[in-house]
């Protein structure tokens, strides 16, 4: 018997579709909706009054230049990227699959949450404190929850904690 090669595309339909079969346990299903749902922008827009608030104005208010900054060049990557590749979602290119969400947009490549988190701690860790780094688990949890979900390749995911962590290091560094 032959085997077939195994390609970044091979592995990328497989892991979603464990992944996705793991959603259908309850208590993962819950674990992939919330971390989903905490980097859907709220906690961003927050941000700069709670470092204000736990630290100084002056703290906030560079805080809220860098990451305003930061977001501005990152959606503008993103939706270039994003509307350039016009990468399928999962349940459009493998047949028979079904996501637990319906997404927000059409393409997948980069995932936005993914970015958008990536980001987010990124900057925090560069304005605030290197403890920020911590958040790089919630980020890469928020990564894991999009393939679980099935509206993103692992791939899409990796492209996105790219995009979002070296925007973040490239204005930060540009505006510190």
């Amino acid at each position: 018997m032959r085997s077939l090669p195994v390609t970044l595309k091979s592995v990328d339909v497989s892991l979603v579709l464990q992944m996705v079969e793991r959603a259908t346990r309850p208590a993962s299903r819950r674990n992939y909706l919330w971390l989903s749902k905490s980097a859907d922008g709220w906690l961003y827009l927050l941000s700069p009054l709670i470092v204000a608030l736990c630290s100084s104005v002056a703290a906030a208010t560079q805080y809220f230049t860098v990451c305003g900054t930061a977001y501005t060049v990152e959606r503008a990557l993103y939706w270039t990227i994003k509307n350039t590749t016009r990468r399928l979602r999962p349940p459009q290119a493998i047949p028979g699959l079904r996501s637990v969400i319906v997404a927000h947009d059409r393409f997948s490549l980069p995932s936005g949450h993914t970015s958008g988190a990536f980001l987010f701690i990124t900057v925090l860790s560069q304005t605030l404190s290197p403890l920020w780094l911590l958040g790089y688990f919630w980020a890469t949890g928020v990564g894991t929850s999009r393939v679980g979900l099935g509206v993103h390749f692992p791939t899409d995911v990796c492209a996105g904690a790219a995009l979002g962590t070296s925007v973040g290091l490239l204005i930060s560094g540009a505006l510190l």
